[in-house]
């Protein structure tokens, strides 16, 4: 008796599911879509330099500007790491280097890295001995922390190494994800720069 009614009752069970599993996933596409459109009202394109004018910021009146692509080794990735102090998950690096008068004037990074939400694209410009030149914001995505792109923060990074101590550089209010992230960023391009050129 028992054997039959649980097998009466297991359409119903099964039914029961099938409705509960369906009310699930039907909320949670419309909670996901109701999500992205939230954040997708907060991202607000803002374009400061192409790239174009990036180049001519970072190497004025350079004779050629040359672009070298570097596939990481196993060993590079370690040892940037060790500098960084981070994980990094790039499997290569594409540095741009300034000639003037068949001398370099240094070499430049263009690099992406999350603020809050989206990504900063920012480069980093550095002399031939590794120390930081220039920092520019190239494109930022966020409505807020755009304050990362003015002199006053930039600058300190300026003559900065990887020898550097990263606290250092002071924070803004209501853009600390934004310093956060450009800071790790600059960071990223002096490691790699030196594993990559100085330490070869």
């Amino acid at each position: 008796m028992v054997n039959l009614l649980n097998n009466m009752f297991i359409p119903f069970r099964s039914r029961n599911f099938y409705l509960t599993f369906s009310f699930s996933l039907v909320s949670f596409v419309f909670l996901s879509t109701f999500a992205f459109a939230e954040e997708e009202k907060k991202f607000q394109l803002q374009v400061y330099l192409t790239k174009k004018q990036a180049f001519e910021i970072a190497f004025p009146g350079a004779d050629e500007i040359k672009k070298e692509r570097l596939w990481l080794t196993k060993e590079e990735i370690r040892a940037i790491e060790e500098i960084y102090m981070y994980k990094i998950y790039e499997t290569r690096f594409t540095f741009y280097t300034g000639i003037k008068n068949g001398k370099p004037m240094g070499s430049m990074l263009i690099d992406n890295i999350i603020g809050k939400s989206f990504p900063i694209t920012f480069m980093t410009v550095l002399n031939t001995d590794g120390t930081v030149r220039d920092v520019e914001i190239m494109v930022y995505r966020e409505p807020q922390g755009w304050e990362v792109r003015y002199k006053s923060f930039r600058s300190q990074f300026y003559g900065k190494d990887t020898s550097s101590n990263p606290n250092e550089i002071l924070s803004i209010s209501g853009a600390t994800l934004s310093v956060r992230a450009i800071k790790i960023g600059v960071y990223k391009a002096m490691a790699a720069y030196k594993v990559l050129y100085l330490d070869k």
